[in-house]
């Protein structure tokens, strides 16, 4: 019986790796995507330089209850996502799942510039701490690092493709 639970938490922490992993890899590709089209726009450093700023000198819990409430928004949009999915529609769906990472976008420049304003909140660095803990086991299971290794191959032979 233990062997069982111990193959069943494997299998589900496999799932959650996997996830992990896909999720990590379309982030990083969608904001390299959207960095290269925000620099498109000539005032971009001015506006990053005047929200970092008013980030900084914000009081801790707006800066928290803006950080949740993008949270809130791009969670609810990925619902509706699926919803679309399960009704069949897959175009509309991929349409929001992607725009949902917009309000993660802001999430992640609001974190970004008052991090240290919001990990002075115990119950924040309590969470991001144990987050941290539960992020780094994901990058050390097997079945991450052997995936990594097969994307990293993959990539290498797409980059001599293009040479070619």
């Amino acid at each position: 019986m233990h062997n069982l639970k111990f193959k069943l938490f494997r299998v589900f922490i496999n799932i959650i790796a996997i996830l992990y992993l896909v999720f990590d890899e379309a982030f990083i590709y969608l904001n390299d995507k959207l960095t290269k089209a925000l620099d498109y726009i000539p005032s971009i450093d001015n506006i990053r330089e005047y929200w970092s700023d008013r980030f900084k000198n914000m009081n801790k819990y707006v800066v928290l209850l803006l950080l949740l409430s993008h949270l809130v928004v791009s969670e609810l949009l990925g619902f509706l996502s699926f919803m679309l999915l399960a009704k069949g529609l897959f175009i509309p769906f991929l349409a929001l799942y992607i725009f949902k990472f917009l309000p993660f976008f802001i999430m992640s420049f609001i974190f970004r510039h008052s991090k240290e304003q919001l990990l002075t909140i115990s119950w924040f660095n309590y969470c991001y701490t144990k987050l941290c803990e539960i992020t780094d086991y994901l990058k050390r299971t097997e079945i991450v690092i052997k995936s990594k290794e097969v994307i990293q191959k993959f990539k290498d032979f797409k980059a001599k493709l293009k040479i070619i």
